[in-house]
């Protein structure tokens, strides 16, 4: 597509209604080498059924559904309601007693305070990267230790600098979908721009939907933007929250590799932090789905 055409196409932000992004993030996400292994990984951290997983930035389910089809309970917490639908339309096709187990509730990680603890809390998938600036992400290690129980542990699954300070040039990946007549997904990867002083990497992703016959179905061009941080501030954030810091990997499968999958242990003398019962965010009140309130109820008395 010649670039003045490609200008003049509205951009619309990542994970919002009717961004193709959301519609295919499961696609796209099935064939990413940076989260292969990652529910393995999390799971190991879990001792019996029942457990409870918070996991922050859940998108469209893919990590609590898991979770909770291995027998542990699970809330997903996303602040995008379009990533959230698709997330409770999977939950509604499990199992009765597998889909009691797992809930979402629209928030932002950073002001979330539930009346429930968790052995486990989980940012997975670069979700950590999308909170900008170093007091929000101290904010939101501050939310995480306050929902973990005593010896509880939160995992975050991070970009490293390194990832988006290597150069980039525009790509194209192609996805094709047999059940629906032969429809091809193109995405463009299109260079990216750095803000070092901030720290922030921005992409415009665009999405095309194809027929068989190469006719255009559905098109989108969309804004994404993360920010990189360093070991040091996450680990010292980290501490002043109450958190102590184990382990940092660099992928689900080997100590080596170029992501941060930073393993964090809240202290077994830690006080439990008294909270308030539903607190309304940026958005307003907190938008729970079908169950979530008799869900949280049961478990904030446990």
């Amino acid at each position: 597509m010649p670039v003045a055409l490609r200008r003049q196409k509205m951009v619309k932000e990542y994970y919002t209604d009717d961004t193709l992004s959301v519609r295919f993030y499961d696609a796209i996400t099935s064939v990413d080498p940076h989260i292969r292994g990652d529910v393995d990984f999390y799971a190991a951290y879990l001792r019996s059924p029942g457990e409870r997983v918070l996991e922050l930035g859940c998108g469209t389910g893919r990590v609590a559904i898991a979770i909770a089809a291995r027998g542990f309970e699970a809330i997903g917490m996303d602040n995008s309601e379009p990533m959230l639908r698709l997330a409770r339309l999977k939950r509604d096709r499990l199992p009765p007693a597998r889909a009691g187990n797992v809930d979402f509730l629209q928030h932002d990680m950073v002001t979330l305070d539930v009346p429930a603890r968790f052995h486990l809390v989980v940012v997975p998938y670069y979700s950590f990267n999308n909170v900008k600036g170093g007091d929000l992400r101290a904010r939101c290690l501050g939310t995480i230790a306050k929902h973990l129980l005593p010896e509880g542990r939160a995992i975050i699954h991070a970009a490293s600098p390194e990832m988006f300070l290597e150069p980039r040039a525009t790509r194209k990946s192609f996805f094709q979908f047999p059940d629906a007549a032969n429809a091809r997904l193109e995405v463009t990867w299109n260079e990216g721009a750095l803000d070092e002083g901030q720290r922030q990497f921005t992409q415009v992703i665009e999405y095309e939907l194809l027929a068989a016959d190469g006719a255009r179905l559905a098109s989108s061009a969309e804004r994404l933007s993360l920010w990189w941080f360093s070991d040091d501030e996450l680990e010292a954030s980290a501490r002043e929250a109450g958190l102590e810091h184990e382990r940092t990997f660099g992928s689900f499968t080997s100590e080596r590799g170029s992501a941060r999958i930073y393993v964090l242990r809240k202290d077994a003398a830690s006080r439990p932090i008294a909270t308030a019962s539903w607190a309304g965010g940026r958005e307003g009140p907190v938008s729970l789905s079908r169950s979530g309130g008799a869900w949280l109820s049961r478990r904030a008395r446990s």
